[in-house]
């Protein structure tokens, strides 16, 4: 890989992290940078690996060798179940972990039709 082009320490940090499913705030706060940092070093990474999107540049890292494959595969019977299953990084406050924030309920944007309904005819 030529030198323009290769990942620096603190961007392949990053990329491991956004391998883990980390956040912008998650990564930010392990690493001890602001989530404009990280976006920053994030634009960079897609930039080098010429990637659209996390998912992209993750797989990018991982066909080129830049990460390596960190947890053995588990077989499904040896596998651990989903409620006992620990946070995505125990570093990060239980208040920026996104996975046991449920979603908020989506509103509404657009008003109901005022057309009246006509009732179907009989097809002949």
């Amino acid at each position: 890989m030529p030198r323009s082009t290769e990942l620096t320490a603190i961007e392949r940090g990053i990329l491991d992290d956004v391998a883990l499913g980390l956040n912008n705030i998650q990564i930010g706060f392990k690493q001890h940078r602001s989530p404009e940092t990280i976006r920053t070093h994030m634009k960079n990474i897609f930039a080098k690996l010429k990637a659209r999107n996390r998912a992209q540049a993750v797989a990018n890292a991982y066909h080129t060798g830049i990460l390596q494959c960190l947890t053995p595969h588990v077989p499904l019977t040896q596998a651990v179940p989903t409620s006992s299953t620990p946070p995505l990084c125990e570093s990060v406050p239980a208040h920026l972990n996104r996975r046991d924030v449920p979603a908020p309920p989506r509103q509404i944007t657009s008003a109901p039709s005022r057309r009246a309904v006509r009732p179907l005819r009989n097809p002949r």
